[in-house]
């Protein structure tokens, strides 16, 4: 800087002086300006005094209305409520019980119905037909002055009886309405009364014969059995306020303690209610709407005297007064608005002629102003432009400022170390962006802190599961060339650690001391490096505990610098070293918390397995087994270097997924019924219905019996007696020994099969028990289809019933699998439990439902994985886990997907499902297939297109069979099988 600019800036930092005394300036003139506001504020005041003295007249006029309209209601509510009549829905229906409620109707003239619920459901009510619409609503007679309408308890039986009174309550017509009876038991009035010791008041409503808006009060009977309560109209109290206005435009209304409007000067528009009932549930009114406005004031305002603001309404400024009424146990508020042009009319003509006479000096005070502005807020603009390039993580060097005001200078020089600081941590905030090896994260991030600390050496140590026990988790010696990080952390011997870096540690606090090379332990010796100490130097050591979300210690930073022994480290070297400790504790814990995940994932995946293989016998093993058959063949895939497998290839995520999709390819078969899964006869469900068909017969050969016995008794024929009831026994018993091979499953079922267990079938037998008690009320539902047959009744040996039809349940799951796209339609029922149809399955133990059931595991499968919040490469794990039941042909199921449809995982396991099935040995139901039948099986699959030719190939050709063999078969199933036939296979 030459002498010309040096005296240039120092003349206009002397000018400092002129700021000052503009700013004086501006101060005198906003004394001047408070002194005019001053003056506007009392001439407010005055006018605004007689408008609250008109307020308050409005106050008082609409408390007295107020308890006209519900102080006189209570009383005789309450009179009511300790009557010994109203104790029951009897007393209370009486004539004379009838007429102390028409009493109480006629107190007020506000008062419209009077009625009592109980807590049985039964109801009485008493309503003044006053208006045109409520007599037409129930197309009252001529004569009539009052409706009666009185609903028993649901206990008591019959219809509501809806009675029209004259003016003398006696009877003009009765009228039995067959709808439903009121339960008042479900009414918000009766459910806040009756947990209420006193009176309680609804929120306004608009009431159904009459459409006027009005309140209910309510209050518990002394007996505690019922509510009685009373409905008045707030029409008059309207009518009230429209008189009380003290301008053409102003408005009154009067809401209760949470801004719903019971009265107003002004119609209630739909608009205005609407935004009324907006403000009740705490919402913003209406911009355009005073009525919105003073709702939401009167829902607003905290309970206390009255108070006034002011509001911006349609570009006109209003005046707004609230203040509390209190009427018996209830307070309400009193909200006016006024517009303040009507109201400050003449004020504001004054303030006009004194506000232009101080316009000129504002203009004056604001040229200047404008001058002395421009002067400080030129560098502060270009401060500004620094600032936003930060801000846009855009970092340059920064020029020096050159300004009239030391403090502008000192902001820039403060800027520019606040850039040079964001960068360094945003180069590190990329390094965790970039780097996915947690480890090498972590050696990063040391590498970098090292870097700005200048210093010679740093440790990253972790906390083992003890809490005692340290692990190197990076290590960096810049002067050594180590390198950055270890891929797995080293544990420390406890005499490698000092005993004042333990202490450090656990006192979460952020350390320095001062080490000579002759005190050094292992560990601080290991930081330093070989290089000699120069003179007056020594090593000053950082401890920086590291603290997980928790506050809890998971590690530390240990870091060596080679300083002077007279100079002491700076505050902002420790901020700074503080400030990356945080971040290496969040790239640590995020390290241990997705390590964490992932044996949580893989434990869960665990337990769902072996839970599907300990739900059912048949299962046992199923879901352990075909994971390592699919991760064995898919692996020898990605090996393979020839087509079709050439291009084949999985990244360590998608790796994962093949090993989840393997847990969890049968995880839909938890929600299979174990009955269906484990039918072993054609009756069983949760046990074999079998024995109460054998029960029927034993009934029908104990008939036999006492038919021979009654024949003897009355003299009949012994011998023939004899002979007949002999060959009836002999009948039923080759009948229930066919029924019983029907139910075993084990031949195919011929027609002739069939029609004679349909003749078996329509034997009759005497049932006189009721067959509808004692069940459940699922069964009781299912039995109630058909009307109940008067005992005794002959029944059919066998029977497909309407019970028997079970429907189909909703739920989650079922609204996802019709979602699904599945090829699989689900019958018409969920199942049909009917005996005859059971009993004629054609071959094996299932009905076309239960076979449903059963196949439906791998739609549930499918939906159950989609519903899991997975990402990444897990988002194929359904694909993979879903298409083991698919055929190369598109014949499979779930949905009848082709081989170009389906991934080398998803064939894979396809594949794996087959083989470990034919080779299990737990499953009860099945013998265990030696090796050569399993494989020729699988040959014959390969040749129908059922499995994909390639991968079957590709599972002979490298051994995988031998191997699972080896270690999953027993040594009778293992022999040779014939290999070449089956790679020889070539499909059509």
């Amino acid at each position: 800087m030459n002498i010309l600019e040096r005296a240039v800036c120092a003349w206009w930092r002397h000018r400092l002086a002129t700021h000052l005394a503009v700013v004086f300036g501006a101060t005198i003139l906003a004394a001047m300006l408070v002194m005019i506001a001053y003056v506007n504020s009392k001439t407010v005041d005055i006018v605004q005094d007689a408008s609250q003295t008109l307020f308050d007249h409005a106050v008082g006029q609409s408390r007295s209305e107020i308890d006209k309209s519900i102080s006189r209601i209570d009383p005789m509510l309450q009179m009511l409520a300790a009557d010994p009549q109203a104790a029951d829905f009897l007393g209370a229906s009486q004539a004379v019980f009838i007429r102390r409620m028409s009493l109480a109707l006629n107190v007020s003239p506000f008062t419209s119905t009077i009625y009592i619920g109980f807590d049985d459901g039964g109801f009485v009510l008493l309503r003044k037909l006053s208006t045109a619409a409520a007599r037409q609503k129930v197309d009252a007679p001529d004569s009539a002055h009052y409706i009666l309408e009185v609903d028993p308890p649901p206990s008591a039986g019959g219809a509501r009886q809806v009675s029209f009174l004259d003016a003398g309550l006696a009877t003009v017509e009765v009228r039995a309405d067959p709808t439903r009876p009121y339960d008042p038991r479900t009414r918000p009035w009766y459910q806040a009364a009756i947990a209420s010791q006193g009176a309680i008041l609804t929120d306004p409503y608009g009431f159904f014969l009459s459409q006027d808006r009005g309140l209910t009060i309510a209050r518990r009977l002394q007996s505690g059995h019922g509510v009685a309560g009373a409905d008045f109209t707030l029409a008059d109290l309207s009518q009230a306020l429209s008189q009380m206005a003290s301008t053409p435009s102003s408005i009154l209304l009067i809401a209760n303690d949470h801004g719903q409007v019971l009265a107003s000067s002004e119609p209630m528009a739909p608009r205005e209610t609407n935004a009324a009932a907006a403000a009740s549930a705490a919402a913003p009114p209406a911009p355009t709407s005073i009525m919105a406005n003073m709702a939401a004031a009167a829902a607003n305002m905290p309970a206390g005297p009255a108070q006034s603001h002011v509001v911006q309404v349609r570009g006109r400024e209003w005046i707004m007064r609230s203040a509390p009424l209190h009427s018996g146990n209830w307070t309400f508020r009193i909200v006016a608005a006024t517009p303040s042009d009507e109201v400050l009319a003449s004020e504001r003509k004054l303030v006009s002629t004194i506000s232009w006479l101080g316009v000129a000096l504002v203009t004056f005070v604001g040229l200047i102003i404008m001058v002395a502005a421009r002067t400080v807020s030129r560098p502060l603009l270009r401060l500004a432009d620094e600032a936003e390039c930060i801000a846009r993580f855009e970092f340059h060097p920064v020029p020096a400022m050159h300004s009239s005001v030391q403090e502008v200078q000192m902001l820039s020089r403060a800027i520019g170390k606040a850039g040079q600081t964001i960068q360094r941590f945003t180069e590190i905030g990329q390094a965790l962006i970039t780097e996915r090896e947690p480890a090498r994260l972590i050696g990063r991030l040391l590498q970098e802190t090292l870097a700005i600390m200048e210093a010679e050496g740093g440790l990253i140590l972790l906390s083992e599961a003890d809490g005692q026990a340290l692990s190197v988790a990076a290590r960096n010696v810049p002067a050594q060339g180590a390198p950055a990080s270890d891929s797995e952390p080293r544990s420390l011997d406890s005499a490698d650690v000092d005993d004042q870096i333990r202490q450090i540690l656990a006192s979460k606090n952020v350390v320095c001391f001062d080490r000579d090379s002759s005190s050094l332990s292992p560990l601080l010796a290991d930081l330093t490096g070989p290089a000699p100490l120069a003179h007056g130097q020594i090593f000053r050591f950082v401890v920086i505990p590291l603290l997980n979300s928790a506050e809890e210690v998971i590690g530390g930073l240990l870091l060596a610098v080679r300083a002077d022994a007279r100079a002491s480290m700076s505050d902002a070297s420790l901020a700074v070293a503080r400030a990356l400790s945080g971040t290496a504790a969040i790239a640590i814990e995020t390290r241990q918390l997705l390590k964490a995940r992932k044996s949580l994932l893989d434990a869960t995946i665990r337990m769902i397995a072996n839970a599907i293989d300990a739900k059912s016998p048949y299962t046992s093993g199923h879901c352990q087994r075909v994971p390592m058959l699919t991760m064995a063949l898919t692996q020898a895939a990605q090996a393979a270097r020839t087509e079709p497998f050439a291009d084949f290839a999985l990244s360590p995520e998608e790796w994962e997924a093949v090993e989840v999709a393997g847990w969890l390819h049968d995880c839909g078969k938890l929600t299979t019924a174990e009955y269906v899964v484990d039918k072993a006869t054609k009756l069983e469900t949760i046990y074999d219905r079998l024995h109460e068909i054998r029960m029927r017969f034993e009934l029908l050969k104990a008939c036999c019996h006492a038919d021979y016995w009654r024949g003897m008794a009355q003299g009949g024929d012994a011998q023939a007696l004899a002979a007949i009831r002999d060959a009836e026994l002999t009948a039923l018993d080759a009948d229930f020994a066919f029924v019983a091979a029907c139910n075993e499953g084990g031949e195919a079922m011929a027609d002739v099969d069939i029609a004679r267990l349909r003749n078996i079938g329509e034997r009759t037998w005497v049932r006189t028990l009721d067959d509808r008690i004692g069940i459940s009320r699922d069964e009781k539902l299912r039995k109630d289809r058909v009307p109940a047959t008067v005992l005794p009744v002959q029944e059919p040996l066998l029977s497909d019933r309407a019970e028997h039809l079970i429907e189909h349940r909703d739920n989650r799951l079922g609204e996802m699998e019709s979602q699904g796209g599945f090829s699989m339609k689900p019958p018409r029922h969920r199942l049909n439990l009917g005996e005859i149809y059971n009993l004629s399955i054609g071959r094996g133990t299932l009905t076309a439902e239960e076979r449903y059931e059963i196949n439906r595991h791998m739609t549930r499968t499918i939906v159950m994985l989609q519903d899991l919040p997975l990402t990444g490469a897990l988002r194929q794990v359904p694909e993979f886990a879903g298409g083991h039941h698919e055929r190369m042909d598109g014949t499979g199921f779930p949905r009848g997907l082709r081989r170009e449809d389906m991934s080398v995982v998803a064939r894979s396991m396809a594949i794996a499902d087959v083989f470990e099935a034919l080779t299990a040995a737990d499953r009860p139901y099945k013998k265990a297939k030696k090796l050569s039948e399993a494989i020729r099986i699988m040959g014959a699959m390969k040749n129908d297109r059922h499995l994909d030719p390639d991968l079957l190939d590709l599972f002979l050709k490298e051994g995988i069979w031998r191997r699972y063999a080896q270690q999953y078969l027993s040594p009778e199933q293992i022999d040779e099988p014939d290999i070449d036939a089956v790679l020889a296979i070539r499909p059509a």
